[in-house]
């Protein structure tokens, strides 16, 4: 098992088609989990919807370096506890 980087475009079947959201968020970073060279998962981050939360939670200051973990789909069947690794 290991993580890297993904493009915007490997997150999309996972997040449309297997995330109970179904639409895809602001993406900033994504992260792929990969398993026997196979993408079995998907972790993204992005901007949170409102700039009054970013700015509540680390100030005016630094409100730009506010990011959201806005999604984490993987496959079926996956072993126990893979979200966690």
């Amino acid at each position: 098992m290991r993580v890297e980087r993904v493009a915007y475009e490997d997150t999309k079947d996972f997040i449309l088609n297997k995330h109970y959201a179904q639409r895809m968020p602001s993406i900033s970073y994504a992260f792929g989990l990969f398993i026997d060279d196979t993408l079995r998962g998907v972790c993204t981050f992005g901007k949170p919807a409102s700039p009054s939360l970013c700015k509540g939670i680390c100030g005016e200051e630094y409100k730009a370096h506010v990011y959201e973990l806005n999604r984490l789909v993987v496959d079926d069947g996956l072993p126990k506890n893979t979200l966690s690794r």
